[in-house]
């Protein structure tokens, strides 16, 4: 069944035009799409998707625990079976899924393609960015709204009225707040912004930073009016270089973040200084507890206890050379991914090793043969500037040739799923083509340039 999957690559397909769009108000000038090819979702792959979006949402229940520091945070989000967690809407990132699979998948039953699903996975978020691009991205012919703008814009609603509440996107530093405003508006230092741009350009009612927000809290005895989809990713200066400080007024002071995780829609709050182990912004924890990742506190964990058990860490590395073993947990993890262990030992099948948490897009990601000193090195700077590491085989990105250009793209696919009337529901998905002439391709970079082209996913 894998090797179906995996196979096709440098299919020739018809892909049609490539347009460029602008129009945005956006620091994003224009964006680039093909309206002519577009993928359609068996609905086996679409309910594949629902479950383990379901998994998902269960796999935060300890993450949450251990992030817990009043019984009030997330209660906004706790609102699905047994009063459990629910990430309102999430992104799944992962390998495109050829039409070979497409075909074949109404052949299968619901937990092989799960399988093959959560085999091909990078990971997951739950704070959504891009509202603008996202809904203008593809019209699906009603008034010129996509799908996502849709369907996105009706689940936002439903939220709404769950809790009598509109909803606030919340910046919690001033330079966040101040890349959202160009970046998701258009909106430079000193122009304003109102309300009614806000829900026009993204669905939600109201954009705050951190000076707005203690206005609002001071004005409302410490208490929000707004539930609060909370943007609190690291900047990028800081992903680059995890060692300088990010000033964090409003998540520094416990009475106000305490009032943010009250009204969060997203889990993702953390305080500053707050213990790795409980740390949930960004956090990939999940692919471990969902068996799609393998969690590492120090490259020593992928070995057998012979072999980590050493004393002095520099005896072992060096005893690396001399044949050391995974260990059990390390190979039964890549057995229960597909992933022959002897491979990944020789170099033959590599690694991709990505920052637990507080990272995303590629930032300290580590790849490479594990039998290559080089990346065995790297991953050790990773551990200890960046924290604890989660290990899945390296990706292999299936191509498609454009029959008229001649263009070799490499695809990944990107899929949003949203529970709506408490069901898992599809809200759309974008296939993203990027060259394999691109640097970042190279590189091993595939979440997006300049040169990507977007195509239409659809269920």
């Amino acid at each position: 069944m894998n090797k179906a999957v995996d196979s096709p690559s440098d299919v020739v397909r018809k892909l049609g035009p490539v347009e460029t769009r602008n129009g945005l108000k956006s620091s994003i000038d224009h964006y680039k799409i093909m309206p002519e090819y577009k993928v359609q979702y068996p609905e086996i792959v679409i309910r594949a998707l629902g479950k383990i979006y379901e998994e998902y949402n269960q796999a935060f229940v300890p993450l949450i625990e251990k992030n817990r520091e009043a019984e009030s945070d997330y209660e906004s989000c706790l609102v699905g079976p047994d009063g459990g967690p629910v990430n309102y809407a999430v992104q799944i990132d992962m390998v495109g899924l050829p039409d070979v699979f497409l075909n074949m998948s109404e052949n299968l039953s619901l937990d092989e393609v799960i399988s093959v699903l959560k085999g091909r996975i990078f990971e997951i978020e739950n704070s959504l960015a891009m509202y603008q691009l996202l809904g203008k991205m593809f019209s699906n012919g009603l008034n010129g709204e996509s799908n996502f703008s849709l369907r996105f814009r009706d689940l936002l609603n439903e939220i709404r009225l769950r809790h009598n509440m509109k909803i606030a996107l919340l910046a919690v530093t001033d330079d966040k707040h101040r890349g959202m405003r160009e970046l998701e508006f258009g909106k430079r230092d000193g122009e304003m912004l109102a309300d009614d741009e806000v829900v026009a350009l993204s669905g939600f009612d109201k954009l705050m930073g951190p000076s707005e927000f203690l206005e609002h809290l001071e004005a409302n005895n410490g208490v929000s009016d707004y539930l609060l989809y909370v943007r609190s990713s690291e900047p990028i200066a800081k992903l680059r270089n995890p060692k300088i400080e990010v000033a964090n007024p409003l998540l520094a002071i416990d009475k106000i973040r305490r009032a943010i995780k009250a009204k969060a829609l997203t889990f993702n709050v953390d305080a500053p200084g707050m213990d790795f182990d409980r740390k949930i912004n960004d956090t990939k924890a999940y692919l471990s507890v969902m068996g799609m990742g393998y969690d590492i506190g120090t490259e020593l964990d992928l070995y057998s206890t012979g072999f980590s058990g050493h004393i002095k860490r520099e005896r072992a590395y060096a005893d690396y050379e001399k044949g050391a073993r995974l260990s059990d947990t390390f190979v039964g993890f890549l057995e229960g991914r597909e992933v022959c262990p002897l491979k990944v030992e020789t170099g033959e099948t590599q690694l991709r090793a990505k920052p637990m948490k507080a990272s995303y897009g590629c930032y300290g990601h580590v790849r490479g043969a594990l039998n290559d000193s080089k990346m065995r090195s790297a991953l050790r700077k990773g551990i200890s500037t960046r924290g604890a590491y989660v290990i899945q085989p390296e990706f292999e990105i299936p191509t498609v040739i454009d029959e008229s250009s001649g263009t070799t793209y490499a695809y990944v696919d990107r899929n949003f799923m949203g529970m709506a009337n408490g069901k898992p529901t599809f809200i759309a998905g974008f296939r993203s083509l990027m060259p394999t002439s691109s640097e970042e391709f190279k590189a091993g970079r595939n979440h997006g340039n300049g040169d990507t082209v977007h195509a239409e996913i659809s269920d």
